[in-house]
């Protein structure tokens, strides 16, 4: 494990807290990923959609214009993440852009609550933003969960016929780690992996306590060697093509983290088996 490089990779971590408002509202706040080359500002307009799901309308502006352009991340324009307050619910879709910027969706959730939505893009020439909101879904004004779930603990959970294997799942604090993954079938190491947003695996973090976000990619041990200290590989991926979703993907890779403070963090990796998206839960804890 490598684990010797500092906090500047907090800048992969997005902070943005709006307050609860009922349905047909709009959500804005200060966002506070410190890795993009300006500040900016998000946005979030929820209304009810015709067939009953909710319609989402999000921009960013700087300067009080409008993004209309952003670079093209793992194959795709923006992510979303979605993880109800308990953290027991968890997506990860892509809303589509708009000529005049704004990124829509709509969206049912699994059930009424509290939900927190991460947008995670790069606006062209500023950088990676990400923002989060804070939202009553399909409910009028709920409680926060009164203790969040956390991931079964361990180092192996089991996915289909596969079993993923991560090492370490205890990581220091305030410092960029690296954490080994394997994925084994049928005892043997899994030969039919593929490709997903065209990276080898995505890892989304949560913490449990705060909510602090990062999202990782999967690398080689060679892609590790080139990755910059400053935001756990993410500059290298961006500058590289994304793989290909015929390509093979080895059983054995690596994520680079930071976990900024000492709590526990819930962890989903996704990875293609076959042709199946698999979306695993691990608990990561930072000491």
């Amino acid at each position: 494990m490598k684990s010797a490089r500092y906090a500047a990779a907090i800048a992969t971590l997005g902070i943005l807290l709006c307050a609860a408002a009922p349905s047909d509202a709009t959500f804005d706040g200060k966002n506070v990923t410190v890795t993009g080359y300006q500040p900016m500002q998000g946005y979030l307009r929820e209304t009810a959609a015709p067939d009953g799901s909710i319609h989402f309308d999000m921009w960013e502006s700087s300067g009080g214009t409008v993004v209309t352009r952003y670079d093209v991340d793992m194959t795709k324009i923006m992510h979303m993440i979605v993880v109800s307050d308990d953290l027991r619910y968890f997506d990860h879709i892509h809303p589509a852009l708009q000529p005049d910027g704004h990124l829509t969706i709509d969206y049912r959730p699994a059930e009424p609550g509290l939900y927190h939505v991460y947008l995670d893009g790069i606006p062209h020439g500023m950088g990676r933003q990400v923002f989060r909101f804070d939202l009553p879904l399909a409910s009028g004004s709920p409680a926060p969960a009164t203790a969040r779930t956390l991931h079964a603990p361990g180092e192996s959970q089991q996915a289909g016929p596969y079993r993923v294997t991560l090492d370490p799942v205890s990581v220091p604090s305030g410092e960029i780690s690296t954490i080994d993954v394997s994925i084994t079938k049928d005892g043997r190491p899994a030969e039919d992996l593929h490709p997903y947003l065209g990276a080898m695996a995505h890892g989304v973090f949560v913490g449990t306590k705060d909510l602090a976000y990062m999202h990782a990619h999967g690398m080689t041990a060679e892609m590790l060697d080139m990755a910059s200290a400053a935001d756990c590989g993410d500059s290298m991926m961006l500058s590289m093509p994304p793989m290909v979703p015929s390509a093979k993907v080895a059983s054995r890779f690596e994520f680079e983290i930071l976990a900024p403070s000492a709590q526990p963090y819930n962890f989903w990796m996704q990875f293609i088996g076959g042709t199946t998206l698999y979306t695993v839960p691990f608990l990561i804890t930072g000491k």
